[in-house]
């Protein structure tokens, strides 16, 4: 007992920073051991879920016993249509992922004071809120393989604008990326969702697409990170280094894009009347603006999570002579995201997303509330990992939902109505955090993701939000 006693204290040391145990293993890891232990532990977390995915017998849609040899040749072409779309998703994620790695870093380069940056994101998510109203409907009348093609152009052209270091270049850098944000979460869901419904594939099967996306999601951010880390140091190419692998991976993605088939929403309608007929459409059906303020809600938490875990986590840390491992704990929450989105996946095999949907915004709300009532370093970083988690959950979990509610006509438009409410609330918070302390905010974001539980539970129980399948079985 007494060598066991002293062992598990070792360990203890180890982790939270003191004794010489701690210090000789910091030195040779050359972070924090915590960290460390850290990932490693979510990484088998995320390996096993993988596992359990593979290993497990995933439902099948009912399909008619004259249809069977059908199914079979559909499902292989699913498998192809989704390894395809996965290759460009993967390639724009990382490409999106890796700007974001050293922009601060790059203008804090240029000289530019901390206001002047904060200016610049915020004329990004200003841009993105005033040109949503039009670019939902450009992409449905003119093509949503369009709107991606005109994304790539635009973000090649924005990363090219970082290599000036002066802020006229770089502000209207920042307001083409809030037309390329807008684009990139429009024009990509609503083309993927069209061409899925074009090769008449299983409405169930886009589950498993929006799975695939959050996973990809979180594995491109962990090897932004990586790939951020050989261009700047490795390369030798500095701050401006993300930038040029960016430019390389869009171009890569845009040769990608332009074999693909387009498809359209309403093209006999005008801008403004697509706008009209997409906002007469949510006043008739609540589900369409109660699910816009569930996203909403949650996307304007996560935001503000992004900006602010930093101030309230660091601080809490134990002592250590190295720095803080930011990059590794970013790392920690992208394995949680990728691992959000298998649990959903595997969840999604007995639940049904809008049941999965409250859940993670239930979660969600306990993991930011947490950091208000909490000072313990091991409890707020448990915390954040639980809302990453929730993060991968309701990415696909929205994504099915907005598959089921939003008409093929109007897609792009009603997203970009959604992002609207999102780009201000984001600005807003941004804002919050010059003027208010980190617990108050999180207190805020803890109110309104309770908001939105309460709105996904009042969403629920429209019928318009329910799966085929179930739909199908009610009524026989």
């Amino acid at each position: 007992p007494g060598e066991r006693f002293v062992r598990n204290r070792s360990m203890r040391d180890a982790l939270l920073g003191h004794g010489a145990f701690h210090d000789a293993l910091e030195e040779r890891l050359g972070c924090p051991p915590w960290s460390v232990i850290l990932f490693a532990g979510l990484s088998v977390v995320y390996l096993t879920l993988q596992v359990l995915q593979r290993a497990t017998v995933r439902p099948s849609p009912t399909v008619p016993s004259g249809d069977k040899g059908d199914a079979v040749g559909s499902e292989r072409e699913f498998r192809a249509f989704q390894w395809r779309w996965g290759v460009v998703y993967a390639t724009i994620m990382l490409a999106d992922w890796l700007q974001g790695t050293h922009m601060y870093a790059l203008y804090s380069s240029y000289g530019l004071s901390k206001d002047n940056i904060g200016n610049l994101f915020i004329a990004g998510f200003a841009s993105g809120a005033v040109f949503s109203t039009v670019i939902g409907p450009f992409v449905d009348r003119f093509g949503r393989k369009a709107g991606c093609v005109l994304y790539c152009v635009l973000e090649i052209l924005i990363n090219a604008l970082e290599h000036f270091d002066t802020m006229p270049p770089l502000l209207v850098g920042r307001v083409l990326g809030g037309i390329s944000t807008s684009l990139l979460f429009s024009a990509f869901e609503a083309w993927l969702v069209s061409e899925h419904r074009a090769r008449k594939f299983p409405e169930q099967w886009l589950e498993r697409i929006f799975s695939l996306n959050g996973a990809l999601n979180g594995i491109t951010a962990i090897a932004a990170g990586l790939l951020a880390q050989f261009l700047t140091v490795n390369l030798g190419m500095g701050n401006i280094g993300p930038f040029r692998g960016a430019i390389a991976l869009t171009v890569l993605a845009l040769f990608q894009i332009l074999p693909w088939d387009e498809n359209y929403g309403d093209r006999t309608a005008e801008v403004s009347a697509s706008l009209r007929l997409a906002v007469g459409t949510m006043s008739r059906q609540p589900s369409l603006w109660l699910l816009g303020i569930v996203q909403s809600l949650f996307e304007g938490a996560m935001y503000t999570f992004v900006f602010n875990w930093v101030p309230l986590l660091e601080p809490l840390a134990p002592q250590s002579k190295s720095p803080f491992p930011h990059g590794l704990v970013f790392a920690c929450f992208m394995l949680c995201i990728a691992s959000g989105s298998s649990i959903f996946e595997l969840a999604g095999r007995r639940l049904d997303s809008r049941h999965i949907l409250a859940l993670t915004l239930l979660v969600a709300t306990i993991g930011l509330a947490t950091p208000v009532l909490a000072t313990s370093f091991a409890a707020v970083l448990g915390s954040f990992c639980v809302f990453e988690a929730c993060c991968g959950a309701f990415g696909p979990g929205c994504a099915t939902l907005r598959s089921r509610v939003i008409p093929s006509n109007i897609h792009s438009t009603v997203l970009n109505l959604y992002r609207i409410t999102l780009n201000l609330a984001v600005v807003a918070g941004t804002k919050g955090s010059t003027v208010a302390s980190s617990n108050t905010l999180f207190a805020a974001c803890a109110l309104a993701l309770a908001l939105a539980t309460a709105c996904q539970v009042a969403l629920n129980a429209d019928p318009r939000v329910r799966s085929a399948a179930e739909v199908a079985g009610k009524s026989d």
